[in-house]
């Protein structure tokens, strides 16, 4: 029985309790994005395309790959683009072979406000995991990976219904 529950709870109650904790982590995590953005003039959508500027393979990504990684519009990766490099987080750098594109790079030395502040809930989080067994967090990082290939392929139905103009998923 797990150590959370003193008593037997139902499938139903059970599922339900996921369902209402998932969506109050979903809520939580965006506020903790925002409040840390706003220390350095962003919002949470900057900071989280810095992120995946960070993140891809080589270090470097195209305002059009951001754009579909995100479904934001064109325009709307643009304008992040822009306040993430008048404050100096990324640079916009011509590919050497192909003049017409632009590679957006994150800018490392300048991420040092904002480090301190996620190595602070990244510490919290893995106080956290130190109450875990290997088979207990082996089953929470599958139940996370499960969680996120399904939000990756609802993202991608949302941002084809609305190219296409449908309102369905």
């Amino acid at each position: 029985m797990s150590r959370y529950f003193s008593k037997k709870v139902s499938r139903p109650e059970l599922l339900k309790r996921l369902s209402d904790l998932g969506r109050k982590i979903s809520t939580q995590t965006v506020f903790i994005h925002q409040a840390i953005a706003q220390t350095v003039g962003l919002n949470a959508t900057d900071t989280k395309c810095l992120d995946l500027i960070l993140s891809s393979a080589d270090a470097a990504v195209t305002a059009g790959r951001l754009a579909e990684m995100t479904g934001l519009t064109t325009g709307a990766i643009t304008h992040i683009l822009d306040r993430l490099e008048r404050r100096r987080f990324i640079e916009r750098v011509r590919d050497t072979r192909d003049r017409r594109k632009v590679f957006i790079r994150a800018r490392l030395e300048s991420l040092a406000p904002l480090a301190p502040k996620y190595e602070a809930v990244g510490r919290a989080f893995l106080d956290l995991a130190r109450d875990y067994s290997d088979r207990e967090l082996e089953l929470v990082c599958e139940y996370m990976e499960k969680t996120s290939e399904i939000s990756a392929r609802e993202l991608a139905k949302l941002i084809d219904a609305r190219r296409s103009g449908s309102s369905a998923p």
